[in-house]
């Protein structure tokens, strides 16, 4: 069986988002599909001076979605001791914190990611300071929060920040329950040891942010200067320079690689010591763009998200092979489809990727190791991309 979690930066979507109803995977594969709805943005995330065990409500609402999948879907006809979860962007995230949380630790089979990776949780002093900031808007103290309306709570988390600029304030917090310590740390430690991982990204998630908010390549400069000072960030631009003459171009996919590409590899690594990986990188259109739309598809090209639409419904040409490669996944085989050569297994020696294109997929190793072996011996927990106030 299939356990969905829905992306949306942990501060929107719902389990429908791209799934639907899950019957294109019921239908060609067999499988008894679930979605769910987990708390979001303030009503998830929010650490909470002097409560234990806050900051992390929704991955507690994801836990408890996972216990009730084991304990009763053989009334539905799935399987408990065969429960693939899948999740995408952050929905990605949060399949990777399952695997490195004790909740439910025994309970996922197998577990696929797109365009998510491991460790983006809130720092503890970055969790403090936005509750302080939220509390000022409501004008409360943390004993009297749960007095407040929530109403009153979803109004000041939007006057925070809202949309995309906004997709990274809210994110886990370490609250010694739902996460007591980093994910990667955890499964490089082989707290999901022998759970098949299928990770993926795509070639330019960020092509959807930039998109939309046009400024999102002014930001690399300084996000990497925060990260890791001048020298650094020169480091990196260089390492990305060679092949993209065009600055925005560069920024860019420095901006894909840090939200997404880097984070998914640094997955596959940790997971490839202790079970079967198999990583892949979608160079495909952009997949469930809604009538009217499809203008946009070339812009669109491989990013952020471009993928799902095809993954949940299918189609043909490439979304066939994506439907079909997935559902093999989640019923307990390597991932294959007619019409893809083979798959072979991911570990840290080749890094072997699937490399998906419309026209031509074929399996590369280790590409982008230039720009890949830039961010070696860089640690960061990723934040904001946009800059906002007190947080």
């Amino acid at each position: 069986m299939l356990l969905w979690v829905h992306g949306g930066g942990y501060q929107s979507g719902s389990g429908t988002d791209m799934a639907g109803d899950g019957a294109a995977f019921a239908r060609d594969h067999g499988l008894v599909v679930v979605t769910f709805n987990y708390r979001l943005g303030a009503l998830g995330f929010l650490a909470v001076e002097g409560e234990e065990h806050t900051g992390a409500h929704g991955l507690h609402d994801q836990a408890a979605a996972l216990r009730w999948v084991r304990e009763n879907i053989a009334g539905s006809g799935g399987d408990p001791d065969r429960i693939t979860v899948y999740g995408l962007s952050a929905g990605a995230k949060a399949v990777a914190n399952p695997l490195a949380s004790p909740l439910p630790r025994g309970m996922i089979h197998r577990a696929a990611s797109s365009s998510g990776g491991a460790d983006h949780v809130a720092p503890p002093e970055q969790a403090a300071r936005l509750a302080r900031r939220l509390l000022r808007h409501l004008g409360t103290t943390p004993d009297r929060l749960r007095a407040v309306p929530a109403t009153d709570i979803l109004a000041a988390q939007t006057a925070i920040g809202s949309g995309l600029r906004a997709s990274w304030i809210w994110r886990p917090a370490i609250d010694g329950l739902a996460l007591t310590t980093h994910p990667l740390r955890a499964i490089a430690a082989g707290s999901a040891a022998g759970v098949p991982l299928l990770a993926q990204s795509c070639a330019d998630e960020s092509a959807l942010y930039q998109l939309a908010v046009p400024d999102a390549d002014e930001q690399t400069d300084r996000v990497l200067t925060e990260y890791f000072g001048p020298t650094g960030r020169d480091e990196i631009l260089a390492a990305y320079a060679a092949p993209r003459p065009d600055p925005t171009a560069l920024r860019l996919a420095v901006m894909s690689d840090e939200r997404y590409g880097v984070p998914t590899t640094r997955l596959a690594d940790a997971q490839s010591a202790h079970a079967p990986v198999w990583r892949s990188r979608y160079d495909g259109p952009f997949t469930g763009l809604a009538p009217g739309f499809d203008f946009l598809a070339g812009q669109l090209h491989a990013a952020h998200g471009s993928d799902g639409t095809a993954i949940w419904q299918g189609g043909t040409g490439l979304a066939a092979l994506l439907h079909e490669a997935f559902g093999a996944f989640a019923t307990g085989h390597p991932p294959a489809a007619d019409g893809l050569p083979d798959w072979p297994g991911y570990m840290t020696g080749a890094r072997t990727t699937m490399i998906l294109t419309p026209d031509d997929p074929h399996p590369a190793d280790d590409p982008g190791r230039a720009e890949r072996e830039a961010w070696t011996g860089r640690n960061w927990q990723s934040g904001t991309w946009w800059q906002f106030d007190g947080i």
